[in-house]
């Protein structure tokens, strides 16, 4: 039995269908904005978090952290991956400045009864955000948007598709592999049904999804691939075996980022907050000079839209682009051991660790900064005085 193919539970009505559908389309466009400025620096530079919590094993004597509480699944926990092919992020070697296309992956566990799900962001395999959220919310009676790739089905793009949300557009193949195409259907104009241009490709004998895309289609007729995003399907999970880890207040439908007590500071005094020495590129970079620096505290929002996981950081404002710097404590969301010899480039930020800082350049010297420029801006990286 595959994902798509479980029994429905019982339909939403039109309107809150509509919700549900709505909070989809939300949810699709924050995660454009992650992946197209980056997982994590456009997060920043935007306001929005990618991370809260996480997942931790199921038993006895679990740890999670402090200002979070452990919540046990209950039923069945699914689990997908999926793999987004546009994503724009590069990785760059510092040895010898090679650039190669950044893997970008996600990974999800969707529990519907606790409403929680987690998804874990990967560049390359290694994890750059975690992050928990929560799938359910009322606007007439408590209702359930999975996240993607588990709400096909309520959205009528599973299989087989429902007679006014979708229908079957035609065959061809992904990765070598045959598939029938699902296309999202919107409202009629006129009476007819429009197609999205959100499309799903299935596997013709299992039924299970192997592909997610967008289609942009011009007036001639013709049509390009905007976004395409791998499925794998992965086991179900015994609710037994996971066990969320949720900010006190519950976990968010939305994650959003928080700051508190932002000042300027010193060189001096950014090294006390940290409980190590900062990075910096000096009084100036390329002509640009440190307008000034700044402590504060940084974290995620939790259901009550207050401040969870939060910890000390601080900002080294160069005009145009400006570092973020985290040294041992550090938030949820930003996990520790990214690769020292290696920079991930985005249209919107760098990303390094070096010296036991976890380091986010957001912006550019003239726009969003070039592998070569990230690079060179990471060697330049030394201790301040």
């Amino acid at each position: 039995m595959t994902v798509v193919e479980t029994p429905p539970p019982p339909q939403p009505s039109q309107d809150e269908l509509e919700a549900l559908i709505e909070e989809a389309r939300r949810r699709t466009r924050r995660r454009r904005l992650a992946f197209i400025g980056g997982a994590l620096g456009v997060a920043l530079a935007v306001g929005v978090a990618l991370i809260i919590g996480g997942l931790v094993g199921g038993g006895s004597g679990t740890a999670v952290p402090k200002g979070f509480v452990a919540v046990h699944s209950r039923g069945p926990v699914l689990h997908a991956r999926l793999e987004d092919l546009n994503a724009n992020v590069k990785t760059v070697a510092l040895a010898d400045g090679s650039v190669k296309p950044t893997r970008v992956t996600r990974e999800v566990w969707w529990n519907e009864s606790t409403g929680l799900y987690r998804t874990v962001y990967r560049y390359d395999g290694v994890v750059i955000g975690d992050l928990v959220q929560d799938g359910c919310f009322t606007p007439n009676r408590r209702i359930c948007m999975p996240p993607e790739p588990f709400d096909l089905q309520l959205k009528g793009r599973g299989w087989p598709p429902r007679k006014n949300y979708a229908r079957r557009v035609g065959t061809g193949t992904f990765r070598g592999r045959p598939v029938v195409w699902v296309e999202g259907l919107v409202s009629p104009e006129n009476g007819t049904h429009q197609l999205s241009g959100d499309q799903v490709g299935y596997d013709p004998v299992t039924h299970r999804p192997l592909v997610l895309r967008q289609i942009l289609r011009t007036g001639s007729g013709r049509q390009r691939i905007f976004s395409q995003t791998a499925v794998t399907l992965l086991p179900v999970l015994s609710g037994k075996a996971v066990t969320f880890a949720v900010p006190d207040g519950g976990a968010p439908r939305n994650a959003d980022l928080k700051v508190a007590g932002f000042r300027k500071v010193s060189i001096d005094e950014a090294a006390n907050v940290l409980g190590r020495t900062p990075l910096w590129l000096g009084r100036s970079y390329k002509g640009h000079h440190l307008r000034f620096i700044q402590s504060g505290q940084e974290g995620s929002a939790n259901g009550k839209n207050r401040g969870a996981g939060m910890a000390p950081v601080i900002r080294l404002d160069y005009g145009p682009f400006r570092l973020e710097e985290f040294g041992d404590e550090r938030p949820v969301w930003l996990p520790g051991g990214l690769p020292s010899a290696k920079v991930f480039v985005a249209s919107g930020s760098t990303t390094l660790e070096r010296d036991g800082m976890a380091v986010d350049v957001v912006g550019g010297l003239t726009g969003p900064f070039s592998p070569a420029e990230a690079a060179a801006l990471a060697r330049a990286l030394r201790p301040a005085p």
